[in-house]
């Protein structure tokens, strides 16, 4: 756990570092302790200690988190693949769940997964729904302070990940059910109440009904142009109106947010998922989405943007316009870097 917390401070520094004489002896001590941290890990994995597991489970996560914002390879997959091994080891998902110690190790993953899923070919998906539905239900996940998206719409983008999962089947014979099923569900995104939903905050009122109408207008967005990507939805004028109405709102949302301290950080997908409604044609709202990926790998200090401006900007200049078009390897754009540790025994 220490040498992967390790890592994700060398990466972070190597992230605000502009002079490249500094970065690579930074680069150097990043590998250096990479390779300590998959050799710790390795140690307590063959331990039968169950504190040594909680340990183990965490310091797979701080690889995982690592490996994301150094954004050099996609080697977070393995680390997730690992990470459901140990769960599964430990009496599996509804197990896990029901331990005090590692709910703080769920509310950071799991947001994880579910944001993953949205930017990988469909057919890459990660198992997790039957999990997930269940976990939805045990935890609160709005309880995690790094939760920024409302869990009624949460739950949409994980409903959204399994009709894409389904759909990329190519079972003709499901598409009509797949069809309703996605329109019920944009539905209920419609009916999602931002206003209602912040009488539960606090604080930060204010800060907190502009990301919930970002995340809104965003899931709205990925619902339309994903299954529309496998033909589940049409391609019809009131979804590009519905679209480019969410569009103008995203952008004007977006502007306010990012340029707040409080939300910055928490807006990198639905950043993202503007990019991706930009290749429509909209060249302001392109320019919008590049400068503020590379604003936000400046103030976060973290690659993960640029990774996700190159892939945007290759997207653009293909001419392609579907969702399944942009992302043809599984992409994780979260701004998690840290692991809460707190209730692990030592």
């Amino acid at each position: 756990m220490q040498f992967g917390s390790i890592c994700m401070v060398l990466s972070h520094r190597i992230n605000r570092t502009r002079n490249d004489n500094q970065v690579e002896p930074l680069v150097e001590k990043f590998y250096l302790y990479w390779g300590l941290a998959v050799r710790a890990l390795n140690e307590q994995l063959e331990s039968d200690n169950v504190p040594h597991s909680d340990w183990a489970m965490a310091g797979v996560l701080a690889l995982l988190f690592a490996d994301i914002q150094h954004g050099v390879s996609l080697n977070w997959r393995c680390h997730l693949d690992g990470l459901y091994r140990l769960i599964e080891l430990r009496g599996g998902f509804k197990a896990i769940v029901r331990s005090i110690r590692l709910t703080p190790l769920l509310f950071v993953l799991w947001p994880t997964v579910v944001i993953a899923n949205t930017t990988c070919p469909a057919s890459d998906i990660t198992s997790e729904f039957d999990e997930l539905q269940d976990l939805l239900e045990q935890l609160n996940i709005e309880e995690s302070p790094l939760q920024a998206c409302p869990s009624p719409l949460f739950a949409e983008i994980i409903k959204i990940n399994q009709l894409r999962g389904v759909a990329s089947q190519r079972n003709h014979s499901l598409l009509d059910d797949i069809s309703q099923q996605a329109y019920k569900l944009l539905d209920r995104i419609d009916e999602f109440s931002p206003k209602l939903w912040i009488k539960s905050k606090a604080q930060s009122k204010e800060d907190w009904l502009l990301v919930a109408e970002v995340y809104q207008a965003s899931i709205r967005i990925y619902c339309i142009l994903s299954l529309q990507s496998l033909r589940v939805l049409p391609k019809s004028r009131s979804l590009r109106t519905r679209c480019l109405d969410d569009n103008h709102l995203l952008h004007d949302a977006l502007s306010k947010g990012l340029s707040r301290l409080r939300t910055s950080r928490l807006l990198l997908w639905p950043l993202v998922v503007l990019g991706v409604e930009a290749a429509h044609g909209d060249l302001t709202i392109r320019q919008f989405v590049s400068s503020q990926l590379q604003a936000v790998s400046r103030n976060l200090g973290i690659y993960l943007p640029l990774l996700a401006l190159q892939v945007l900007d290759s997207f653009w200049q293909s001419g392609a316009k579907s969702w399944d078009a942009c992302f043809d390897k599984p992409y994780a754009f979260t701004t998690q870097i840290a692991v809460d540790c707190s209730r692990l025994q030592h």
